[in-house]
């Protein structure tokens, strides 16, 4: 066998053992605070690591189908928005190949999740800010999650996935501030969200509070418009 030839199929094993994973950052918004879905192996969840929601991708499979798959082990409802980011090279113990993370991060409404005291003991959700001992792998595709979600919430009302059914409009003000990390001028910012048709009012209000009760608004637009589209640039 020639040199070439057996260098040639050395490499063509060596990348037959390359992994691709699909990662999933899962953001909900609750109590003024943007938070993540993490797991650990259900055979493992006293003293395991936590890490993102995660599969491998298995042949036959495409890689939104197990992205879908990964979501609906966790959300209640299948009405989701999922968005893929970009692929990640990591290293892991068992190969010095680098393999592949397809990270991809869903959006999902407080309403829609599965309350905090029916989850399982090996799921958790938790504030972006108070996450730690992360594995470097996963941290990387939290962060660069956040900055997209930071980014497209500026240039489009993809971030009204986050809201329930009905909301009030200093909800939808302290979601940007919260995800944005800036303080909003709220009048400025109400009056674009009106002029702009995004919402509607429902004729309800608040109960319930020892301030004044705040209007209820809903989407006007199906969500699948919100996404990319010039008129709901907030320019921020």
């Amino acid at each position: 066998m020639k040199k070439e030839e057996s260098e040639e199929r050395v490499g063509f094993n060596l990348s037959q053992e390359n992994k691709i994973e699909i990662d999933c950052v899962i953001f909900c918004f609750e109590d003024r605070s943007l938070k993540v879905l993490l797991v650990k192996n259900e055979n493992d969840a006293t003293n395991g690591n936590w890490r993102l929601p995660s599969a491998s991708l298995e042949e036959g499979e495409t890689i939104l189908k197990t992205a879908q798959k990964i979501l609906k082990k966790y959300i209640s409802e299948e009405d989701f928005f999922l968005e893929q980011l970009r692929a990640f090279g990591y290293h892991s113990s068992a190969s010095f190949q680098e393999n592949i993370s397809i990270g991809y991060y869903a959006m999902v409404n407080k309403e829609k999740k599965v309350d905090d005291d029916e989850l399982p003991s090996n799921v958790i959700w938790i504030d972006v800010h108070h996450i730690a001992d992360l594995e470097e792998k996963y941290m990387g595709v939290i962060d660069f999650s956040i900055k997209e979600l930071r980014k497209n919430i500026c240039c489009s009302a993809v971030g009204f996935n986050l809201l329930p059914e009905k909301f009030t409009l200093l909800q939808v003000i302290h979601l940007y501030e919260i995800i944005l990390g800036i303080e909003i001028n709220k009048t400025n910012f109400r009056r674009k969200i009106l002029q702009r048709r995004l919402v509607r009012g429902l004729a309800e209000k608040e109960e319930g509070v020892s301030n004044r009760a705040a209007e209820f608004y809903s989407l006007n637009v199906p969500k699948h418009e919100i996404f990319w589209n010039a008129k709901f640039n907030f320019n921020f």
